[in-house]
């Protein structure tokens, strides 16, 4: 009896707590209700293109040489951002007037994150019910919840998710061009190339005091990495035109078939050394158009970590779209079948069954070491 009497105070007193706790989160919430707030773009769980017009068509339409058609000599490719969308239903939420007609919310607030529990998430506020959302990652699952706010009341969403086309990470950087993150591919196993860690573009010589800001504050540049010789424009200088903070790497770099000559193996090895050292990252590599030199050491890196060929193509191809990449008006299917596919079949003469084992087995023959493509994978890959 005794063993009864104490089971049934539990359970009361677990009652009372629960109770209690209910009221508490009505009287907190002030009236919050969830499912009243249907997302109209993107749909739920539905794919969404951050990318321009231009990427877009590129990278839906690709085929070697089609930057020939696209191209009209200017930065082309700079990021469009996404639009959020929703609509109200607001029956029984207490967003009514005196007379009970439906009335909207004073504002919203909308959280947008990379993950389900909007941990970090970016707040926005708008009197509508539309957003602009830029700086997305590609190839991401992103998360987004709105809250109306009533006058002594909200109203909260469901947490819709969305899905960012993988196309390109590209950046509006003033005074540089041709700027795109290396990351964002899918490269089998369930393994993603990471973002925000490698960067691409052309030189910075001329990078406006808003371009360093949005490299060191936004993209948190820590390594730039100057495949020039020395002499060429600012390359070789004391330290980086980002700043004295910038760990500053100048390297004369070999483009295309020059890899196979052994003088300049070096220089190309300690190119690939320095992406084996964490410290390093984030890292902005580039030459002078962000073509050659830099298309080259893309190809190594994005081979190594498994990328499939036809996107590495697509990615060499993609600076095409750039004033710089443009600037010496050369044939885009030229370069790819005459510079760019030729040091990949010659990379495909090594030992390996997949491209990237083959891309391992170069960079071993120039004095890279196994553990050193471990780091580089290991920091890479997610």
């Amino acid at each position: 009896m005794e063993s009864t009497n104490k089971n049934r105070n539990k359970r009361v007193r677990f009652a009372a707590a629960f109770t209690a706790l209910a009221i508490l989160l009505t009287l907190f919430l002030g009236g919050c209700q969830h499912r009243q707030i249907d997302a109209i773009t993107p749909v739920r769980n539905g794919k969404i293109s951050a990318a321009n017009s231009v990427v877009s068509t590129f990278c839906k339409n690709y085929t070697p040489g089609i930057a020939d058609e696209l191209r009209d000599y200017t930065d082309m490719y700079f990021p469009a951002g996404i639009d959020l969308e929703w609509n109200y239903n607001f029956a029984g939420s207490g967003g009514k007037s005196d007379d009970g007609s439906e009335s909207g919310p004073l504002y919203a607030l909308v959280y947008f994150a990379d993950n389900k529990s909007l941990t970090d998430a970016r707040t926005y506020v708008t009197a509508g019910t539309s957003m602009h959302v830029d700086d997305l990652l590609v190839n991401t699952d992103y998360y987004w919840q709105v809250m109306a706010v009533f006058d002594g009341s909200t109203v909260l969403s469901d947490v819709f998710k969305l899905h960012t086309e993988h196309e390109f990470r590209t950046f509006k950087i003033s005074g540089v061009s041709n700027t795109r993150d290396l990351g964002g591919y899918s490269v089998g196993g369930g393994k993603v190339v990471r973002q925000g860690m490698i960067f691409r573009g052309a030189n910075v010589d001329s990078v406006s005091s808003e371009g360093k800001r949005v490299m060191l504050e936004e993209l948190g540049v820590r390594t730039d990495l100057d495949l020039r010789a020395p002499g060429e424009g600012k390359a070789g200088g004391e330290f980086s035109p980002l700043g004295k903070e910038v760990n500053y790497v100048n390297i004369s770099a070999p483009l295309y078939g020059g890899i196979k000559e052994e003088e300049k193996q070096e220089a190309l090895a300690s190119e690939i050394r320095l992406f084996a050292d964490e410290s390093n990252y984030p890292v902005y590599f580039h030459c002078a158009i962000g073509r050659d030199r830099t298309g080259t050491l893309a190809l190594l890196l994005l081979g190594l970590l498994g990328v499939p060929e036809d996107m590495i193509r697509r990615d060499y191809e993609m600076s095409f779209l750039s004033y710089s990449g443009s600037a010496d008006k050369t044939p885009v299917i030229d370069m790819v079948k005459h510079q760019f596919d030729p040091t990949v079949e010659y990379l495909k003469t090594f030992d390996g069954r997949a491209f990237k084992d083959k891309v391992a087995s170069f960079l071993k023959s120039i004095g890279i070491t196994d553990e050193e493509i471990s780091a580089i994978r290991s920091i890479m890959l997610r």
